[in-house]
């Protein structure tokens, strides 16, 4: 005989084990009927690593099924992709690595190519378009710093100059962009003014 914690405690496992064996059967994509598998060439992948998730046009179809290394060719990383037999992978169909959500998790988006695009056979390459590593951000913000300085270097002369020369001037500078601010009213004024009346033109001519 069985006490009833013991009963309870039995029960909870089974259901857990079930509902385990479920999520595996889903996260594996077994569930979603027959699949093709596409071989995408990268020559740089950001961290993605077997079993990572693929979209297509921003939906999950498939999972990351292998990845190789194969050093004698220029991009050297291939990774296999399993998708349903329904998904339709066009000749122009493109290749990224994203990153999904706060998490950071890796995954393979494949577009969906135009329609005009021939379909692309089961076990077909598809050149993915490599994302851009951390490294070389960072050297490009490290340029672009350095570019700033020597332009703020070079800028400082002509402001320290232009200062100079306005300095005590600035009443004068006051009155002169006064009279630009009048002198382009009256000239806003006139064109108005021959836009719908254009035979004063011509008789002032």
């Amino acid at each position: 005989m069985y006490s009833s914690a013991e009963v309870k405690s039995g029960f909870l496992v089974t259901v857990s084990i079930v509902l385990l064996i479920g999520l595996t059967f889903i996260v594996g994509n077994f569930s979603k009927g027959p699949t093709m598998e596409y071989q995408v060439r990268f020559a740089y992948i950001n961290g993605v690593k077997k079993d990572a998730p693929v979209f297509c046009a921003g939906n999950e179809v498939g999972r990351v099924n292998k990845i190789v290394m194969q050093p004698s060719e220029e991009r050297p990383v291939l990774i296999s992709v399993l998708v349903p037999k329904t998904l339709i992978i066009r000749e122009d169909s493109q290749a990224f690595i994203d990153t999904l959500g706060l998490m950071g998790e890796k995954f393979v988006e494949i577009t969906p190519g135009t329609v005009q695009s021939p379909n692309l056979p089961a076990g077909s390459t598809i050149q993915g378009t490599d994302p851009i590593p951390m490294y070389l951000l960072i050297q490009k913000a490290n340029k672009l710093a350095d570019r700033m300085e020597e332009l703020t270097a070079t800028l400082n002369p002509l402001t320290e100059r232009i200062d100079t020369l306005t300095r005590g001037h600035e009443e004068d500078i006051s009155k002169i962009i006064v009279n630009l601010e009048q002198t382009s009213a009256n000239l806003r004024d006139m064109t108005h003014d021959l836009k719908y009346r254009p035979w004063r033109l011509v008789r002032k001519g």
